[in-house]
């Protein structure tokens, strides 16, 4: 048995608790307002623009939130120790579990695309169906990167309340993380006589997995939704697959230590 089986498993609790239908209908009304706030001036906002601002903040909130819990709560209701009773190791269990978590929250970026896609095309204005797809991509690597990062974030903890507070605390650092690299500039600069050039936390900029996604935009033809530092347009791809290859790996490991 492998992963997709407690994938499969996973999706169906979460079924169950709504979280599809949450998530789903939530993503869905935003994406429509914004759509129709778009198409309300004279000229309409592109609708590319509109859903990759949309995901920078919705997607990381929504894998986040969806999988903070994955781990903590298994291990406090035992769950965990039933899965790992069957032919499972701790590695599928996990990869099962972020894999059902990115399917919602993709399954709800589906759901925004519909939509704000609806809405455009009854006030008629432009669609750019391909950008469109390009976003939904760029929006499946970002919530990848999270997912990966929340396990990494989690895997060790068996505290549910203690894993929110990390999960939406890497959030805010990830948000504000142009501003922490400025301060920390001063720090060295002002305490230390260390001096930083500002060429290097503006290229740093990108270590973000919200502004990796930014800089991945501009390949795609999509500019302007965030600061996307000073390194060649699309090195944000690899800062995502890093963050998902680099998440998964550690999740691996503080998972393997915890006492069941």
């Amino acid at each position: 048995m492998t992963w997709p089986v407690v994938a499969r498993r996973d999706l169906r609790t979460l079924r169950a608790d709504n979280s599809l239908l949450v998530f789903g209908g939530l993503f869905a009304f935003v994406a429509a307002a914004a759509a129709y706030g778009a198409t309300n001036g004279a000229i309409a906002t592109p609708l590319p623009a509109v859903l990759a601002l949309l995901f920078m903040f919705a997607v990381p909130l929504a894998a986040g939130t969806l999988t903070h819990e994955a781990v903590p709560s298994a291990v406090d209701t035992g769950r965990v120790r039933l899965t790992l009773a069957l032919p499972h190791d701790r590695s599928t269990f996990l990869a099962g579990a972020g894999a059902a978590r990115l399917a919602i929250t993709v399954v709800a970026v589906v759901a925004a695309v519909v939509t704000a896609s609806v809405v455009y095309a009854a006030r008629g204005a432009a669609l750019s169906p391909v950008r469109v797809l390009a976003v939904v991509a760029l929006a499946a690597l970002l919530a990848v990167a999270f997912v990966a990062a929340t396990l990494a974030l989690t895997a060790g903890s068996t505290s549910t309340t203690l894993s929110a507070a990390t999960t939406y605390g890497f959030f805010a650092l990830a948000l504000f993380w142009p501003i922490a690299l400025s301060l920390g500039r001063v720090v060295l600069g002002g305490t230390f006589g260390v001096r930083v050039s500002s060429g290097l936390t503006d290229a740093l900029v990108v270590a973000s997995p919200l502004y990796a996604y930014a800089n991945t935009l501009t390949v795609v033809g999509v500019d302007g939704v965030a600061t996307a530092g000073s390194v060649p347009d699309g090195i944000g791809a690899a800062v995502l697959l890093a963050w998902t290859v680099g998440g998964f790996a550690l999740a691996e490991r503080r998972f393997g230590r915890v006492e069941l």
